[in-house]
C-alpha cells in the first residue's frame, strides 16, 4: 500500500507541480476553469490519481472510490509534510 500511495503522490506531483506539465495545465485552464483547477490542486488531483491507479494498476482496497479517497489522503499528507520540511530548511 505504501508503494501505491507513493506512486499516486508522484503522479499527482508530476501533473500539478512539474514544469514539464505546465503546458498541460495551461491548456486545461483554457478549456475550462474547473478543469484547470483540477490539474493545479494536489488534493483534487490526488483523488483522481487514486481512481486512475485503481483501474490501471492494482487496487489496494478493492473499491475505486475508496482508492480515490486513499489517493487524496496520502497525497495531501505527503504534500503537507514536504512543505513543512521545506519551511524548516534554512537553505531553501
Amino acid at each position: 500500500m505504501i508503494t501505491w500511495i507513493l506512486v499516486a503522490y508522484g503522479l499527482t506531483t508530476l501533473v500539478t507541480q512539474a514544469s514539464i506539465t505546465t503546458p498541460l495545465r495551461n491548456k486545461a485552464t483554457a478549456i475550462h476553469n474547473k478543469l484547470g483547477e483540477l490539474v493545479h490542486c494536489p488534493m483534487c488531483f490526488g483523488f483522481w490519481s487514486g481512481i486512475i491507479l485503481s483501474f490501471a494498476w492494482q487496487s489496494p482496497t478493492g473499491n475505486f472510490l475508496t482508492d480515490g479517497l486513499l489517493g487524496l489522503a496520502g497525497n495531501w499528507l505527503l504534500y503537507c509534510l514536504s512543505w513543512w520540511l521545506a519551511l524548516k530548511d534554512n537553505h531553501i
